[in-house]
């Protein structure tokens, strides 16, 4: 990870129609696992053991991107939306909720093979026990997995909503906002304490972007935890803002990503932020 950044208030560059957005969600479930005996290795103690090496490939077959979307499950059209619009620059975006939205499936699946299970009134009852230990490993690799794609990206954004973040920090809490998601919580936290990255590709520079911008214009004239929204590192930008440079740029791919962070000075809000977060921290 190079930077990070976060949006409030996204709209949409373009239209993208519902049959792409659909298309999109039936890429990302044909990463689902459709047979979990297909990962087991062996068995120790009459027990089956599954790869879970294995089994995060097949979850997480996408192992590069420029861009770490994070965002809340209620606004995945949107997120898929902005991915889509990013694809048409050549930049591509690893939507979060692709992958986690889908576990449960996962889970469901795990259980019916291995749990205890009953049926009580037609309803299936798995052993709690079970269901919490298959639950934990499950989680615990899709976090390792996570936290390696936000590692392996150049940037992070988060995209910050009613949903994101569901309680402010004035509504009974002493400080800062929180958001009842795990996976938003861990994403951020884990993006506040990584080491960032150098970029070694080529950059596109400052006078190339200021030129060819100012050509265009003339051209154009239930109980629920709530965790701490860990996003004081992260230099904001507003939709309508992401929206004009989305028009105004006509780079693609990393120089695309080059003209926004020279639009608004991301580079340096984002070391200025992380320095005086990791100082408060102290």
């Amino acid at each position: 990870m190079y930077i990070g950044l976060e949006i409030e208030y996204y709209k949409s560059f373009e239209m993208i129609s519902d049959s792409a957005i659909e298309d999109y969600r039936k890429k990302a479930r044909e990463a689902s696992v459709d047979e979990v005996a297909k990962y087991v290795i062996g068995q120790i103690d009459r027990k089956d053991i599954i790869d879970a090496k294995e089994l995060a490939g097949k979850i997480f077959p996408q192992k590069h991107a420029h861009v770490f979307l994070s965002h809340s499950h209620r606004d995945e059209r949107e997120a898929i939306e902005f991915a889509l619009s990013l694809e048409k620059r050549k930049v591509t975006v690893f939507v979060d909720s692709c992958v986690w939205g889908y576990v449960g499936d996962l889970l469901w699946k795990i259980n019916e093979h291995y749990s205890e299970k009953k049926e009580v009134d037609g309803c299936t009852n798995f052993s709690y026990d079970k269901c919490n230990e298959a639950a934990a490993s499950l989680y615990l690799m899709l976090n390792e997995e996570l936290h390696r794609m936000i590692d392996a990206c150049e940037c992070l954004i988060f995209f910050n909503t009613k949903n994101s973040v569901r309680i402010k920090g004035h509504e009974g809490f002493s400080e800062g906002d929180r958001t009842l998601s795990p996976w938003i919580y861990s994403e951020l936290a884990f993006s506040a304490k990584t080491r960032y990255h150098k970029l070694t590709r080529k950059r596109l520079t400052r006078g190339i972007v200021e030129s060819m911008e100012a050509h265009r214009e003339r051209a154009l004239a239930s109980a629920s935890f709530a965790f701490e929204v860990i996003n004081a590192h992260l230099p904001k930008l507003s939709g309508s803002e992401l929206k004009t440079l989305a028009k105004k740029s006509a780079h693609e791919a990393e120089f695309w990503l080059d003209s926004l962070y020279y639009e608004y000075d991301l580079e340096g809000r984002f070391k200025d932020q992380c320095r005086a977060s990791q100082l408060k921290s102290v």
